[in-house]
């Protein structure tokens, strides 16, 4: 067994790989490794990396150049969505690296796997069909101690014209709904308040498990959970036959399902989506149109704008559908080409400065309905979770609605009353901008705002 000591763990990327990069501390933690937070420190830095579009490559090679410059003897282990896409070619063209670790299930990653990778093998990978989810590992939430995510499942089977994810991750696993709603009780017996359920596509879990299991059963059994007070679902694929009726039932009739979904369109020509191996647009609108039977309910998505052969009218049809759908929250991306993807090779290329002039035009749309949607809100009361001071003074707290998610939407900025980190409060609001909402906490006295146990970080689970 490789000598136990201190390790330094990065991850980069979406939620999903911060859930793998949890599960990795927690393992580490187990086998007797401790953490430090100066990659300088370490006897072992591991980086779990992002290597969805271009960018997030880059990223994933400049900071592993970073952090060896910084520890130049320590042992760097790189793990993520960087070497499952690129393979073993990695090893001429990093050097800097001692180990890959190659992994499409983290948290089934043995302590055997592990020791390999830890002691300097080269390459080394892991079958997670041939081991179970690891039983009593600590895995450690690197979020506020209130708010966690649980993965539902891994890879996709989608074939959407411009994703690698697929050719990375590889086929749709659902995990079974029992170890969720297991993992979903102990982060409620540790005080998690609000749980964000996450896959690359919520929509399609239980597809691969036993006849009858879906998405809408397991929304049931987590939202019954005692002490879970907010669930949320990120990245619902608008898939007309998996976003069901049934669905929409289940998160209006359970008070703890926030009324909030993201479910990517990525565009609205007809033209476009087809190309983009996409649903067409009235599939789309059908979809939306069944999620808008929960009271309430903000619905936020994704543009992808610039796509290969995308004109100026298709783009026109986009921006209509955002005018009509009233999203209430919109990112917009530009087209990255990405070798692999069908969309790679096709000649149409939309020029980098029109992509630009797109995203801006299609956002500054966005800011308008969002300022107005916002601005809707003023006068009522909302459930607000207490995140704690303001990063720019603590004269304002601030916290989040139910229909807001931590680190993509805005917040609410509270200005009155006293809230305690995790408490969820009513907080009146009194004024709005297109992103953050300003309220005052209709309980708990007046006078000058105050936060209470602001030292509430981390947790292990």
């Amino acid at each position: 067994m490789t000598r136990k000591g201190r390790f330094y763990l990065l991850s980069l990327g979406c939620p999903k790989n911060l859930i793998d990069s949890e599960w990795l501390s927690g393992r580490l933690l187990a086998m007797g490794w401790r953490p430090v937070t100066d990659p300088a420190e370490a006897d072992v830095i591991l980086v779990n990396t992002c290597s969805f579009i271009e960018p997030a490559t880059q990223e994933s090679i400049d900071t592993i150049l970073s952090l060896r410059e910084a520890a130049p003897e320590a042992r760097l282990v790189v793990t993520g969505c960087f070497p499952l896409r690129y393979g073993r070619t990695l090893m001429k063209l990093l050097p800097e690296v001692t180990t890959f670790l190659v992994s499409r299930q983290m948290e089934r990653v043995d302590n055997e796997t592990l020791i390999k990778a830890l002691a300097g093998s080269r390459w080394v990978t892991h079958a997670p069909e041939k081991t179970r989810a690891q039983e009593g590992v600590e895995r450690t939430l690197s979020t506020p101690f209130y708010t966690a995510y649980v993965k539902i499942a891994d890879g996709c089977n989608r074939r959407c014209a411009f994703c690698t994810l697929p050719a990375i991750r590889g086929r749709y696993r659902s995990r079974p709904a029992g170890e969720i709603v297991r993992e979903v009780e102990t982060l409620a017996g540790r005080g998690v308040k609000e749980i964000i359920l996450v896959a690359q596509d919520t929509a399609a879990y239980g597809s691969d498990l036993e006849k009858g299991m879906n998405l809408a059963r397991l929304l049931e059994r987590v939202a019954d959970v005692a002490g879970v007070a907010w669930v949320k679902l990120l990245y619902l694929y608008p898939d007309v036959r998996r976003v069901t009726p049934a669905l929409a039932e289940v998160m209006a009739s359970h008070p703890s399902i926030c009324p909030v979904v993201d479910a990517p369109i990525q565009h609205a020509s007809p033209r476009v989506l087809k190309r983009m191996r996409r649903p067409g647009p009235e599939a789309i609108r059908k979809v939306l149109s069944r999620l808008r039977r929960v009271p309430g309910l903000r619905l936020r998505t994704t543009a992808l704008v610039g796509f290969p052969g995308e004109t100026d009218e298709d783009f026109e049809k986009l921006c209509a559908f955002v005018r009509e759908q009233r999203f209430y929250s919109l990112g917009v991306f530009a087209y990255s080409d990405e070798e692999g993807t069908w969309a790679f090779h096709d000649p149409h290329k939309v020029p980098e400065e029109v992509k630009e002039q797109r995203v801006e035009t299609l956002m500054s749309l966005q800011r308008e309905i969002a300022r107005q949607a916002n601005r809707e809100l003023i006068g009522t009361v909302l459930p607000v979770l207490a995140e704690g001071p303001h990063e720019e003074t603590e004269l304002l707290l601030r916290g989040r609605t139910a229909f807001q998610f931590p680190e993509i939407d805005g917040c609410v900025l509270i200005n009155q009353g006293t809230a305690e980190i995790g408490d969820i409060v009513p907080v009146r609001i009194t004024d709005a901008g297109p992103y953050d909402l300003v309220g005052e906490i209709v309980s708990g006295g007046h006078g000058q705002t105050r936060i209470k146990n602001k030292d509430k970080k981390l947790m292990i689970l």
